[in-house]
């Protein structure tokens, strides 16, 4: 069964499946996708947690043998297994198919994976898991539609925009979903409920200080981490909350993931920066030495750390601070070299 993470809620509360395959290079759509699976299993007695990250030469093996290896009370196991490549290789193609083909009792499994193209969706491995369980769909929202995917956003959060905030927000985020959730949020903060105009939101988005904010950005495609660190210490003193200004470093990655991806697939520099616009355009030449020196993983992982600093801010991952994270994104973005983790730590 396919469907799109929209549906996803409806799916579980009908019944909950064996298996689950979240594919799709949208981030905040996969992230409450695979955030909601994991709050349905633990809700079912799912008590015991094993994660597989598949990265190079994976002993595939780890996966089958975490079956049989359950605690003396846990009854039930969640198993996640995490391919960010996309490519299991032939062994782990072998691997998923006969997996699928037998999934293990009491074990509801949870497969991630980025975007896949047509070939990968008909291979026999991806097919196996499609006709096992669920495939759920993190796709991207179009700018047509996004007005009134910020609509419903806004609308649970009590807050009724009317057609021109809606269009604004829309091109502010630029089809990012992060992005446009961070700024829901600040919304919710800054805002009593009830209705909210054009002046409302451009209200809202200058009570964070545009200076320091726009500084953020320039830091980072700079690789001064201790100006990065110095702003964000200074934006914290001064009792900004986080979802205010983390759009900020949100819309950063989001252009540096959009270049590396556009490269990485063999499109020439000179196109792919041809897509910047507005303030990004004016900083053209920092981005494009910024792209030069960051590969696409570390990229990817800034955007993980920004989706942990989310889930940190709202309370849905008890360990670390949101500051802390934030920080060990920004810097590990520029610095590099540095082996900072984006927890900030060595």
């Amino acid at each position: 069964m396919n469907i799109p993470a929209e549906r996803l809620a409806d799916q579980l509360a009908r019944n909950l499946a064996a298996l689950y395959v979240v594919v799709g290079d949208e981030p905040l759509a996969a992230q409450e996708a695979s955030d909601a699976i994991r709050a349905a299993a633990r809700a079912a007695g799912y008590s015991e947690r094993s994660v597989h990250t598949v990265q190079g030469r994976y002993n595939w093996q780890n996966i089958f043998s975490g079956g049989d290896n359950f605690s003396l009370f846990a009854e039930r196991r969640l198993t996640e297994i995490r391919i960010p490549s996309g490519k299991p290789g032939i062994d782990g193609a072998k691997a998923l198919e006969a997996y699928a083909g037998k999934l293990p009792a009491d074990t509801l499994t949870l497969v991630s994976l980025p975007g896949v193209d047509w070939k990968a969706m008909k291979s026999r491995w991806f097919s196996a898991l499609a006709a096992a369980g669920v495939v759920v769909e993190a796709r991207p929202v179009d700018r047509p539609a996004l007005p009134a995917w910020i609509d419903r956003r806004l609308s649970k959060q009590g807050l009724r925009a009317d057609r021109e905030a809606l269009d604004f927000l829309a091109d502010r985020v630029e089809g990012n979903l992060l992005a446009a959730q961070q700024e829901i949020d600040k919304l919710a903060l800054l805002l009593p409920g009830g209705a909210v105009t054009l002046a409302d939101v451009e209200q809202a988005v200058v009570d964070v200080s545009r200076l320091e904010a726009d500084a953020l950005q320039d830091a980072l495609y700079a690789g001064d981490g201790a100006r990065f660190a110095h702003i964000l210490n200074d934006l914290r003193d001064a009792g900004e909350a986080v979802p205010a200004i983390l759009w900020q470093v949100s819309a950063a990655v989001s252009v540096l993931l959009r270049l590396k991806s556009a490269l990485v697939q063999g499109e020439s520099p000179a196109n792919a920066m041809r897509t910047l616009w507005g303030r990004d355009k004016q900083r053209a030449p920092q981005i494009e030495r910024t792209v030069k020196r960051l590969g696409l993983a570390q990229v990817e992982s800034a955007l993980a750390g920004l989706a942990l600093t989310d889930r940190q801010t709202k309370g849905l991952e008890r360990v670390g601070d949101p500051w802390d994270t934030l920080l060990g994104v920004g810097l590990a973005l520029a610095v590099p070299d540095a082996g900072l983790s984006i927890t900030g730590k060595r």
